[in-house]
């Protein structure tokens, strides 16, 4: 699953109606037993199903065993399926290199905000792996990820006392580290600007990661969002990639904390910003939003409206968690288009 393919499934649920069946969804964690991950659905799908009358049940009872038979032919770390009997039926499975927060919901609508968070918290970046003789230019997407590219710096010691002098080769060497530098960089600006990345994490061992950083145009290093100082070796890959992902998540987590910042700032001054659930729902209905905030604590039935609403709309949604300036809030802020004033209605802010 990458990131324009997870972006076009959460506007597809975002934007299916209602019918008289529920819609089961079901994000699952599968980095426990399968057995413990199939016995945990189907004794909430056992209690669930009494709560509806008996037609819907009938639909639950047909969602319900189609995730079921097909929880075992998942692969990755979590998985997120959405399912529907009835007229008409719907069916979406989808797989993640993360795993999920396991959470079952029945309801009129698919619940989409943990994909949501998922899309915002684990956006597409880069990460520079570098030692002496290579560099490794990896693209993370979902928590998955692909080398782009290898380069690899030819030796030199062997010609040392056959066909150069120690100073000789000293110097070439010097000559060569630069170079090998700008070629790095080269690759590391060519990927990000046709990928669309904004974020950089450089990992390596302190020395190196400390040339590459120092050696970064400005348009690049501010771009840098973390570091990862340690020994790389070709096993470990998979180790220095987890420990990229939870750098960027930690500066994900910062941004959108000083994001929130600047949104009670626009608030207090009067500007184009608002806080609060019925506020935003209101600006959401009358298109004036540029960018929903929404708290992780929010309770569900509202967390749900508004982030359905603004991917119908293609807003941009900063999913924000354990922030207490947003919560004390009501759990949900949006920065303006226009004040409601200029349709003939009280400013919001």
């Amino acid at each position: 699953m990458d990131y324009a393919k997870l972006n076009k499934h959460i506007h597809t649920l975002a934007c299916l109606p209602e019918t008289g069946s529920p819609v089961v969804s079901a994000y699952l964690d599968l980095t426990g037993n399968m057995p413990g991950i199939l016995f945990t659905f189907r004794q909430w799908a056992s209690a669930v199903r009494r709560t509806f009358p008996h037609g819907a049940r009938e639909d639950f009872d047909e969602a319900a065993t189609r995730i079921a038979d097909h929880i075992p032919l998942l692969r990755g770390r979590g998985a997120a399926i959405f399912c529907r009997a009835g007229e008409p039926p719907f069916f979406l499975p989808l797989s993640f290199a993360l795993p999920m927060e396991p959470h079952f919901h029945a309801g009129g609508l698919p619940v989409i905000y943990p994909l949501v968070e998922l899309k915002d918290r684990f956006n597409r970046f880069v990460i520079a792996i570098v030692d002496t003789s290579s560099a490794r230019i990896i693209e993370v997407n979902l928590g998955d990820y692909s080398v782009e590219l290898i380069t690899d710096r030819p030796a030199l010691r062997e010609r040392v006392g056959r066909e150069w002098s120690r100073q000789h080769y000293q110097n070439h060497a010097r000559d060569r580290e630069r170079r090998f530098l700008k070629e790095k960089i080269a690759v590391i600006e060519s990927l990000m600007a046709k990928r669309g990345h904004n974020s950089l994490i450089i990992a390596g061992e302190p020395r190196h990661v400390t040339r590459l950083k120092e050696a970064l145009p400005p348009h690049l290093a501010q771009r840098v969002v973390g570091e990862v100082r340690q020994g790389f070796s070709d096993h470990r890959l998979a180790e220095i990639v987890s420990h990229a992902i939870d750098s960027f998540t930690r500066a994900e987590c910062e941004d959108a904390h000083d994001a929130v910042e600047s949104l009670m700032l626009a608030v207090r001054a009067g500007g184009l910003a608002t806080v609060g659930p019925e506020s935003v729902s209101r600006a959401l209905g009358e298109h004036r939003v540029e960018k929903l905030f929404v708290s992780s604590e929010l309770d569900l039935e509202t967390r749900e409206e508004l982030v359905r609403d603004a991917t119908r709309q293609g807003i941009p949604i900063e999913t924000v968690q354990h922030c207490e300036l947003l919560d004390h809030n009501g759990g949900a802020g949006a920065l303006l288009r226009y004040h409601a004033a200029m349709i003939g209605e009280p400013v919001s802010a």
